[in-house]
């Protein structure tokens, strides 16, 4: 089974841009045998994503079947898989946020985040960031939430 990760948590960097990964985050990834963890800019959002090692690699294999003559794979390829790093946590389950991610995601040193889970990766925003889009998310409720049963949810 896969890492799965649950929850969201609100941190602070500190004055290095350090972000300390949430307990039970580093308990999930320890419980695979791999900390190891990639951080790139989010397709979607203003915001980081952070896979698992390994599930960063299966996303690496299925890119790699795509035809690189396609714009959006090209994209995909000069946006998000150039932006990515490896990282490994130190002993205190700390990273260091990369500069050119941070300006992606608005972040910096001594700032308020939040550490929102995505079942197989989780996210890295600027907490005003999270804030006003928890509220639209809320404010469009009713219209997104149809959706919900055409996907089967």
């Amino acid at each position: 089974m896969d890492v799965r990760f649950r929850g969201e948590h609100a941190l602070r960097t500190d004055d290095k841009c350090r972000l300390a990964i949430p307990a039970a985050y580093r308990s999930a990834l320890q419980a695979h045998g791999d900390a190891r963890l990639v951080i790139t800019r989010s397709l979607t959002d203003a915001c980081l994503q952070v896979f698992p090692a390994k599930a960063w690699a299966q996303y690496e294999d299925k890119i790699l079947t795509l035809p690189r003559s396609d714009p959006t794979v090209r994209r995909v390829l000069q946006f998000q898989v150039t932006s990515s790093v490896l990282i490994e946590p130190d002993g205190h389950g700390r990273f260091v946020l990369p500069p050119a991610l941070r300006t992606h995601a608005g972040l910096g040193p001594a700032m308020d985040v939040t550490v929102a889970s995505q079942i197989d990766r989780f996210e890295i925003w600027a907490q005003d960031r999270w804030l006003a889009e928890q509220a639209l998310c809320a404010e469009t409720l009713g219209q997104w939430s149809a959706d919900l049963a055409r996907l089967g949810l």
